[in-house]
């Protein structure tokens, strides 16, 4: 990675708000997301996430999907893949929020490779067996 350190990994949302709104994304965060010095993990299954909900029509991108997702990888996010240890600790997640499966492959991946999620999910701000750094993304001004 370049000699860049990995602290921490994006959930979706944060990534997608990151990209294609990052006027929402507060100051405290976007001084994060914009170090220069800084790679971010972000799990497999939120390339999957984002091509779904595009899909379905929940989320709509500026461009065709293989096309923003190229450039929504830049050069500062290392995609983390689904590994037995991280499917086998989402299997078994303690008191876990939800019954979403990706945020718990999301989580998992997280504890496995000891990073702070960044998250904007409210069901994931407490949960207390992972690192987890919650935002509110900022509403647009009217």
């Amino acid at each position: 990675m370049g000699g860049h350190e990995v602290k921490y990994l994006l959930d979706t949302s944060a990534w997608y708000f990151g990209i294609a709104e990052p006027k929402s994304i507060p100051p405290d965060i976007q001084e994060i997301l914009n170090s220069h010095d800084m790679m971010f993990g972000l799990s497999a299954i939120s390339i999957w996430e984002i091509g779904k909900k595009h899909q379905i029509g929940k989320m709509e991108l500026k461009r065709e999907l293989g096309a923003w997702l190229k450039e929504a990888l830049g050069f500062h996010i290392n995609v983390l893949p689904l590994t037995l240890e991280i499917v086998t600790d989402a299997m078994s997640l303690p008191d876990f929020p939800n019954r979403d499966p990706a945020d718990e492959l999301i989580v998992a991946t997280a504890r496995i490779h000891k990073l702070t999620l960044l998250t904007t999910d409210t069901l994931l701000k407490n949960y207390r067996h992972a690192k987890v750094q919650y935002f509110k993304p900022v509403e647009p001004k009217r």
